[in-house]
């Protein structure tokens, strides 16, 4: 992959991770340029119908934490299977260090940069931020640890 640049969409995705159906509903898609490795970019359109709006809150619907840690631990999974693509085993997250900084409102575009920070054995740490459309921070994730 010299220099190249890569796009994948959720059908992409699906070609890369193990998730399916409603797992795949918190990414659009990812950036990878193999001029910037061990770096990806995450994209998240929040809509009013988002089925993680239910309940968050009545009258005032905010995109949850929870949701918002599936879309960057998608990102970061998919990081290591593009950048690792021989693996044996399909990536997953065992832990996270996150601080929310802004609410995320239907209508939000997340944009999630997750970098591969290092390697031991088996097991991956990242770090990420969120930010919406407007270049404000949505959330800092200071570690991510992956695993295959």
């Amino acid at each position: 992959m010299d220099g190249s640049f890569v796009c994948y969409n959720r059908a992409g995705l699906e070609a890369i991770l193990p998730h399916r159906g409603v797992a795949l509903n918190k990414i659009d898609g990812v950036y990878y340029s193999s001029n910037c490795s061990r770096i990806i970019t995450g994209l998240k359109e929040v809509k009013e119908n988002d089925p993680d709006l239910r309940g968050h809150f009545p009258g005032a619907p905010t995109y949850p934490g929870y949701a918002q840690d599936e879309f960057v631990c998608l990102a970061a999974a998919a990081l290591i299977s593009i950048e690792y693509s021989g693996l044996k085993k399909d990536p997953h997250v065992v832990q996270k260090s996150v601080r929310y900084r802004r609410s995320v409102v239907p209508g939000d575009t997340l944009i999630a940069e997750v970098r591969l920070r290092e390697m031991r054995s088996r097991f991956y740490i990242f770090s990420a931020e969120i930010r919406n459309q407007r270049n404000e921070m949505v959330a800092e994730y200071e570690k991510i640890v992956g695993a295959v």
